[in-house]
């Protein structure tokens, strides 16, 4: 913004001038093409300086405030900062059992505990009855208990992946074509529904399309052949797939769109120390940039979460392996969080059915780390 304005008050500067100079012709010698050219040479040099200047400027300022958030040390009265977890999600989970939040907040007067909970709606609870100050968990979770007015808002993300709930089909089903007509299991009003309905659509197919069976046991129902498709998490279906029974027909990748797992923060204690929300922002991308290092890291990353969980670690291969990790949240995260709060208005799945993105989302905290 300094960049656009100190070019528009320069070029407003040099009209002016020239606007003068020829109102004032009737009492002066007119100016030779010679000094024009010297006087238009002049004022372009001044431009272009002004807005190197405005660009440097803006550039210091930022790379001033990524600075003193890195070397930001509360010392204010003690605290205990309460981080949640389900055992599907990180890199918060790492970030902590790493070392890496109390790495980056040694001198600080904080300490850093880690709940782990079951679901997200037992992460919206706690966060309601202000036992909890950051957690990550699934988009649709996170919305719902923002509806509920628990006290939250998405603040970041920790990852969006395509892969992880895709819509698997028996092997005589190949195209959209064959899919018309199929039973496909899936459980409704879940981020599976969602995503099952934009892979439909890329398809050129809609719901009416197929006969939608409401369950739970989507992998029961699909290995016995009650249903031909299915939509969950890839990992379920990984015996099948390996046995050549079924495939995956299609992903995010065909549709455009992902799962997202938010990174939340309840709004009380992010505005009373926003430094603090930020900075525990950067320590996650740390993780996140840790991992995009080399496979040997995103290895020992899921052995650790896999030691931490009790989860198998092939578990967090097959449903990362397509994940996009990253603090930011990216500008199809932020369209398909738009379309995930439609859906769920439409489904009834909000107790507050007005609520907004503007109610979902503070951004302000990834500009202060930085990353908008």
């Amino acid at each position: 913004m300094k960049k656009v304005l100190s070019i528009g008050l320069s070029i407003c500067m040099a009209a002016a001038l020239f606007g003068c100079s020829s109102g004032a012709g009737r009492d002066t010698a007119p100016q030779t093409t010679a000094s024009a050219e010297a006087d238009t040479t002049k004022a372009a040099g001044e431009e272009a300086e002004n807005a190197e200047s405005a660009s440097g400027d803006t550039t210091a300022a930022e790379t001033k405030a990524e600075a003193s958030i890195d070397d930001y040390v509360y010392d204010g009265d003690p605290i205990e900062i309460h981080l949640g977890d389900i055992n599907s999600q990180f890199p918060l989970n790492l970030a902590y059992n790493l070392g890496y939040l109390q790495e980056e907040f040694e001198g600080s007067n904080v300490t850093f505990t880690m709940d782990y909970f079951q679901n997200g709606p037992a992460i919206s609870e706690a966060f309601a009855s202000g036992d909890l100050d950051f957690a990550e968990f699934g988009e649709q979770a996170a919305i719902a208990g923002i509806s509920a007015d628990y006290g939250y808002k998405i603040i970041g993300r920790n990852c969006d992946t395509e892969t992880m709930y895709p819509l698997v089909v028996g092997k005589d089903i190949t195209d959209a074509e064959g899919l018309k007509g199929a039973k496909v299991a899936v459980s409704v009003g879940t981020s599976a529904h969602y995503l099952l309905l934009t892979y439909l659509h890329s398809l050129g197919l809609s719901e009416d399309d197929i006969e939608l069976v409401n369950t739970n046991d989507t992998v029961t129902l699909l290995a016995s052949g009650e249903v031909q498709g299915a939509a969950d998490q890839l990992a379920k279906f990984s015996s099948m797939i390996d046995a050549g029974d079924v495939h995956v027909l299609a992903d995010g990748a065909v549709s455009e769109t992902c799962q997202i797992s938010a990174f939340v923060g309840r709004t009380e204690f992010c505005e009373k120390y926003p430094e603090i929300t930020a900075k525990v922002l950067k320590v996650v991308q740390r993780v996140d940039d840790w991992m995009a290092e080399s496979e040997d890291n995103q290895k020992k990353a899921f052995t650790t979460l896999a030691e931490i969980t009790q989860r198998e670690e092939t578990w967090f291969s097959t449903m990362y392996s397509g994940s996009n990790f990253g603090i930011n949240l990216t500008e199809q995260d932020l369209r398909v969080l738009g379309e995930v709060l439609e859906f769920m208005k439409s489904n009834d799945l909000l107790s507050n059915p007005d609520i907004t993105m503007d109610d979902i989302l503070e951004l302000k905290y990834l500009e202060m780390a930085g990353y908008r």
